[in-house]
């Protein structure tokens, strides 16, 4: 065990009273998020976008059909600010990829969606990214993922609070 202060108090992260278990998942989840972060970049770099710009053409090719996307829902989707998403979407545009349509009941707000050029580059990576997502999860059956799923929404919802604390 180890001479420093543990890093966690609730028992159920404890081993033995030692926290080396719970900061080694914490290395791991830390370092699981970077190596995605850099597929994420190498697959974004196949389309000639950047990473959060990739990130944005996926959530409008996934989205539900006859549904509106509109810059304040793309932001709460993605959990960026809604100047970010203007910024981006103008990049986008500027680039073919997507275009900004009047929703028609009502034309105050907006309908961002892909252009033909947005889809096309979609689905030219889907083979790409079907390759790269089955070797990323091999290791995950059907009982795994769903045990994953509800872990990392838990995970995230804890996120908030947590880094309020860590800022006070």
């Amino acid at each position: 065990m180890s001479a420093a202060p543990t890093t966690v108090s609730r028992s159920a992260l404890l081993i033995g009273g030692s926290d080396d278990a719970f900061r080694s998942l914490v290395d791991d989840l830390t370092h699981f998020a970077t190596r995605l972060q850099q597929i994420r970049e190498a697959l974004a770099r196949q389309m000639g976008v950047t990473t959060p710009q990739y990130v944005m053409l996926m959530a409008l090719a996934r989205r539900t059909p006859g549904s509106a996307i509109g810059t304040k829902d793309l932001a709460a989707r993605l959990r960026v600010s809604v100047p970010f998403v203007v910024t981006e979407t103008k990049k986008l545009e500027a680039m073919g990829f997507l275009q900004k349509q009047p929703i028609a009941a009502d034309r105050r707000r907006i309908d961002i969606v892909l252009t033909k050029r947005g889809l096309q580059s979609v689905e030219a990576l889907g083979s790409r990214q079907r390759t790269v997502n089955d070797i990323l999860f091999s290791g995950v059956d059907e009982a795994k993922f769903s045990q994953l799923q509800k872990i990392t929404k838990d995970l995230l919802e804890a996120c908030e609070p947590a880094l309020e604390a860590a800022e006070h």
